[in-house]
């Protein structure tokens, strides 16, 4: 294979390995990278021969994987450039990069203006950081904090770096939780006031720490992971839809970003607040409630920190012309009586149903309130028994069944759904008033059941805050399909307080 022209590019073939993998990386031998004066981690971009196709990749250099002259590619490089078997490729080392000095300046502590983080998120999008660098990047802002100058930008940044939904209807609307408790109050509201005339393009995440997230919930009643073309039309048609936004690339670099932030679960609240409007921007909503849960087991632990950032989200939104009402709610006790994803599920359409009105139902017809009189589709004072009338009416649920069957149907009834078989109860070991019942502890105890990729897995509570328990009574039942995490679940909820009784002993002094 001839060297090309330029000094500093070698044209080369390509080697293509079945390898999934987090980001750009290309494999290059020892002898090309040492006569292109590359080391492991440094940048080249390349270009497929006799195409406009381009990326940024970072470098890792082998002696035995691939031959000189020939590069090594994974799946995700081979696809961006649309590369086959008989594909050659320019590869050119790349300079040093600016936004470098950025993430340094911010590790100092130093403010960034606009332009500086407009070319951080600008190589990111690119893949032209490294996860080094990202990763430096991340523990600056979970160190240092964003002002509310910075909180803007990155959001414009994170929104202008993806792709844009436009909804040709009016009002578009969306709402959002900061998460940390259970019940989907989401797949209560969406139908609530898309039955009101709003248009409600709701993109969802997946479960990061809890039992379940609204996307995974979703998912067991219909498909969620729809095109951007699909999220429009149904919207535009029926009213709304509960997709997963991870299918899309509405802003593509902060979903890099929160998985650098998952394994330390680092969420600093200039992030969040970003990560969250630039989606809600990226959609059109110009009308959004954000519901902000408050407590000791959920994400956000005093009032103080939940008003700081209730502020923030409404600042930001004025910056970006969307009116915002951020809602401070009662995160210390479970929003429902059930923990998973296939139980959540059935939880929410018997409440559709009219099955009963509990927590859940009431907290949903609030924030569903809140968004209609935010909206003007409903005068100040009056959204919630607009919202509750909706709900009791039965026009929730025939909304919710038009969205099923829209995004492609699985289940349209809670008795249609699948009993759970697998599954252990666990008992009082005492008498007395429940105290607390702890909403992580419940999650945790969930997650190891297997959920979410369990969508049977799961925990459903037999008891309320304030019950009166007898000795050996049943607490809640523990769902898996798999015998051995059962049996974890229920060694951790043998040996961890998840019901508490109330004590008159607070603490015992030496």
């Amino acid at each position: 294979m001839k060297k090309s022209k330029s000094a500093y590019s070698q044209i080369m073939s390509v080697k293509s390995f079945d390898i999934e993998a987090q980001r750009m990386i290309c494999i290059m031998n020892r002898i090309d990278a040492g006569e292109l004066g590359l080391f492991p981690l440094d940048r080249v971009e390349l270009k497929a021969v006799g195409s406009s196709r381009k990326i940024v990749t970072v470098v890792d250099v082998t002696d035995s994987m691939v031959k000189p002259n020939q590069l090594g590619v994974f799946k995700s490089v081979k696809e961006k450039l649309s590369l086959d078997g008989k594909s050659r490729i320019r590869v050119t080392p790349v300079p040093k990069l600016v936004s470098l000095v950025y993430i340094k300046k911010k590790l100092n502590g130093e403010e960034l203006r606009e332009k500086e983080i407009r070319e951080i998120i600008s190589d990111m999008g690119k893949n032209a950081l490294s996860e080094i660098e990202t990763s430096a990047f991340v523990s600056a802002v979970f160190v240092h904090g964003y002002t509310l100058d910075e909180t803007v930008a990155m959001t414009k940044a994170l929104a202008e770096n993806g792709k844009e939904i436009k909804i040709s209807k009016k009002p578009v609307v969306d709402k959002h939780c900061i998460g940390g408790t259970n019940g989907r109050t989401t797949m209560i509201v969406v139908p609530i006031v898309a039955s009101a005339g709003c248009f409600i393009p709701k993109t969802s995440s997946r479960s990061i720490t809890s039992a379940a997230g609204t996307a995974d919930v979703m998912e067991v009643l219909a498909d969620v992971s729809l095109s951007m073309n699909k999220i429009k039309s149904i919207t535009e048609n029926i009213g709304g839809v509960i997709a997963w936004g991870g299918a899309l690339d509405l802003a593509p670099v902060d979903d890099e970003i929160i998985k650098i932030e998952h394994p330390f679960s680092l969420d600093p609240p200039g992030q969040v607040i970003a990560s969250v409007m630039a989606k809600k921007a990226s959609v059109g909503s110009r009308f959004v409630v954000i519901d902000l849960p408050v407590g000791p087991d959920v994400k956000i632990h005093t009032k103080e920190k939940a008003e700081d950032m209730a502020r923030k989200f409404i600042a930001v939104g004025k910056h970006l012309g969307i009116k915002v009402q951020a809602v401070l709610t009662d995160g210390t006790h479970p929003c429902g009586k059930v923990f998973g994803p296939a139980l959540e599920a059935k939880y929410v359409m018997q409440i559709l149903e009219g099955e009963f009105f509990d927590d859940l139902a009431q907290k949903s017809c609030e924030l569903a309130g809140i968004l209609l009189e935010l909206c003007g589709k409903a005068k100040k004072g009056k959204g919630y028994t607009i919202a509750k009338e909706i709900l009791e009416s039965g026009r929730a649920l025939k909304k919710m069944q038009q969205i099923i069957k829209a995004q492609g149907r699985h289940y349209l009834k809670s008795s249609k759904m699948p009993k759970l078989k697998l599954g252990k109860d666990v008992l009082s070991t005492g008498s007395g008033t429940i105290d607390k019942i702890n909403v992580r502890k419940c999650n945790t105890v969930a997650r190891i059941a297997g959920a979410p990729a369990d969508k049977e897995a799961g925990l459903y509570l037999y008891v309320e805050e304030g019950n009166i328990l007898k000795k050996k009574q049943p607490l809640f039942r523990i769902f898996s399909k798999n015998k051995r995490k059962l049996k974890l679940a229920l060694d951790y909820a043998k040996k961890n307080e998840i019901v508490a009784l109330e004590r008159n002993i607070i603490e015992i002094m030496p």
